[in-house]
């Protein structure tokens, strides 16, 4: 993935929110003051359209909208900067076409054994089960969608 990164092919990543909100959960909605911030709402009761809070306020922790950050790779290595130009917090199996291309799925899925006419979607839920376990796809968990815009000059960060 490192090299899709300094290809310009993965400008997305996704992590797991922890902790999980442990009622259930509908939507986040951002902190409207920008801060960072963000709060799970689900229903107020069964088969209601009032929504209450199900989660205290949380930030990401890999950065906000205009942060730089270090990219590093699997050993932990800083290898380049780059800039959060946007961060979400969505249901895993939510990942589309495009964002499944924004993760360096292609790379990854031109690089592997993977049969030809597999969707991208599928190849990410594959290499998502290798990393993180033989469940945790179909677990659906909420995760931090963050994109981000490698910096052209080098690993300095601001």
């Amino acid at each position: 993935l490192k090299q899709a990164i300094l290809d310009g092919y993965k400008v997305q990543t996704r992590r797991i929110v922890k902790p999980q909100p442990t009622q259930p959960t509908t939507i986040w909605y951002a902190d409207a003051s920008d801060s960072g911030k963000w709060v799970a709402m689900g229903p107020s009761r069964k088969g209601s359209a009032e929504l209450r809070k199900t989660s205290s306020w949380i930030s990401c922790p890999y950065g906000k909208s205009g942060e730089s950050i270090l990219l590093a790779d699997e050993s932990g290595t800083p290898f380049a900067s780059a800039v959060v130009v946007g961060v979400r917090i969505q249901r895993l199996q939510s990942l589309s076409e495009a964002d499944a291309r924004a993760e360096g799925t292609l790379a990854l899925y031109h690089s592997s054994s993977l049969l030809p006419g597999v969707p991208l979607q599928t190849a990410f839920a594959l290499n998502w089960c290798e990393r993180y376990g033989t469940h945790a796809w179909a677990a659906n968990p909420w995760v931090w969608v963050v994109e981000f815009r490698r910096r052209q000059d080098g690993l300095q960060e601001d």
